[in-house]
């Protein structure tokens, strides 16, 4: 039905190991916005989704979240920096990088204004980042580092770790 093999679309797995300093690095520069992020009220209202009882411990419900978070993350990276952004690539070249961003970033309507406004920047260096590896994953990789993270840290400060 594609007409092109399925890791056309992002989903290489070769070659993918090299670009994983770059996501390092982008996490590294994240990570203090992440956290001060943590500590608003806006934040703390929203992380995490899966609303733990009084009493309850992270196993195995919280964790079995966790879990299916990640595979949603994983189908929205396939979705925006995969099968969008490298489908319409030869059309568009490096402006369906531009293409993908205005719905990937209209999904975080709704959320905290600085979440929604740093998909745009989110957006474009993922789809950057992806176009240049032919590789959805490390983009998977950080999506789920910075959610679990997040969710982690809501949790922290409101004591509940």
């Amino acid at each position: 039905m594609l007409r092109a093999p399925i890791r056309s679309f992002g989903l290489r797995v070769r070659g993918t190991a090299r670009h994983l300093p770059v996501y390092g690095f982008l996490f590294a520069v994240m990570a203090p916005f992440l956290f001060a992020a943590s500590l608003s009220p806006a934040f703390q209202a929203k992380y995490p989704y899966y609303k733990l009882a009084l009493g309850e411990g992270l196993w195995p419900w919280l964790w079995a979240w966790e879990a299916l978070y990640a595979a949603q993350f994983m189908a929205l990276e396939f979705f925006y920096r995969g099968f969008f952004l490298h489908g319409i690539r030869r059309a568009l070249g490096y402006s369906s990088i531009f293409a993908m961003m205005v719905p990937y970033a209209m999904i975080h309507f709704g959320k905290p204004l600085p979440e929604a406004l740093g998909s745009v920047l989110a957006g474009f260096i993922l789809g950057t980042v992806s176009l240049k590896s032919d590789s959805i994953w490390g983009g998977c990789a950080i999506h789920i580092v910075v959610a679990t993270s997040m969710d982690l840290l809501s949790l922290a400060h409101r004591g509940l770790l």
